[in-house]
């Protein structure tokens, strides 16, 4: 399960999302605010799934969740589906209500090292979209600061450096092409 955001910004992160995640991020962000509802005893539907997962406990905010962030993101992500020509048939609408009885947290869990090691993990995963998508000076802030540890968004990097060190020399050479090419 992940929910990505390389910015705070909503709209923001999912214009910049590849098609492929751009697509899941609309079933991601529903599964982890079923998950709340389960937390909270508002869905009792015998399913476990997620529970603690690290996204799930991020969004969920020891019981004060961030709904309107997440609920936010999934209609920026629906509304960008869209855009790019998808139909989508997920909705919220089963949900809703529940939503309506949680005692929610304003603002986002997103901080600024979120953002980065969202970047991060997304220039690993697609580097041929990332590396044109988001700004150069983002992508050289990723490459000049080391990794830092967040469960649930990046733990997987540290399972396994020299892979990621692959990666980044593999990144800091399509960004010299990028430059060179003058795009």
């Amino acid at each position: 399960m992940q929910v990505f955001r390389p910015y705070v910004d909503l709209r923001r992160s999912a214009v910049v999302l590849d098609d492929r995640r751009l697509g899941k991020q609309r079933v991601e962000c529903k599964q982890v605010l079923k998950a709340i509802l389960r937390k909270l005893g508002l869905i009792d539907d015998g399913l476990r799934g997620w529970l603690n997962h690290p996204v799930v406990l991020l969004y969920f905010n020891e019981g004060r969740p961030y709904v309107r962030d997440l609920v936010g993101f999934f209609w920026a992500c629906v509304e960008e589906w869209r855009m790019r020509g998808y139909s989508s048939s997920i909705g919220l609408e089963d949900v809703d209500p529940l939503l309506g009885r949680i005692e929610v947290t304003e603002g986002t869990p997103v901080t600024r090292v979120h953002e980065i090691e969202y970047r991060r993990i997304l220039l690993v995963k697609d580097p041929e979209h990332y590396v044109r998508a988001f700004p150069r000076e983002e992508v050289i802030e990723v490459l000049e600061t080391e990794p830092v540890l967040v469960s649930g968004i990046n733990g997987w990097l540290f399972e396994d450096l020299k892979s990621y060190e692959r990666a980044v020399r593999r990144i800091r050479r399509m960004l010299e092409k990028r430059v060179a090419g003058g795009a």
